[in-house]
């Protein structure tokens, strides 16, 4: 379950983007992933997290950025791992999920050591769910970004996003 600030940091991206239509919005957003632009959301960012924080400053600039590309009606109920299974089944492949390239995204994810790794890895990822249209809950990838380096933590996130890939095959 995501923490009340992730939840309420998505659901005001959410709602400005597509209450308000705001291109201005939006753009700033969608620099916000980007290093040399990022500066440009700022103004944005702030009023959620104190810029000075690299790791908070960036894994709410790629949360946002996600969010503004995908422009959601609201947020996914998805976890990661479970995004990554909907990739697999539509992908149409064989049976063998262990092979997939859905699996090979999974695994590297789990490889990460710190936040700032996984947000890089993640960024690439997330750009591929959002262009097959797959849903996944945003607050709950910003809390496991903002606790991932935190031992405890990113075992936990790594697990649940292992268990939500593999054990969904059972169910199918």
């Amino acid at each position: 379950m995501p923490s009340q600030k992730s939840t309420s940091f998505v659901d005001y991206v959410i709602n400005t983007i597509s209450k308000e239509n705001n291109k201005g919005f939006s753009a700033k957003l969608k620099k916000a992933e980007n290093e040399t632009t990022e500066y440009q959301s700022w103004e944005i960012l702030a009023r959620w997290v104190d810029l000075e924080y690299e790791k908070n400053r960036r894994a709410y600039a790629l949360i946002g950025a996600s969010l503004a590309r995908a422009k959601p009606k609201k947020d996914g109920e998805s976890s990661l791992g479970g995004a990554l299974f909907t990739l697999f089944n539509q992908g149409g492949s064989s049976n063998d999920i262990e092979s997939s390239p859905a699996a090979l995204r999974l695994r590297r994810l789990l490889a990460c050591r710190d936040a700032l790794e996984l947000i890089d890895v993640l960024r690439q990822v997330m750009r591929l769910l959002e262009s097959k249209d797959i849903g996944f809950s945003r607050a709950q990838l910003l809390d496991d970004i903002l606790w991932f380096d935190t031992e405890q933590s990113r075992e936990r996130s790594r697990t649940r996003w292992a268990n939500d890939f593999y054990r969904k095959q059972e169910v199918v």
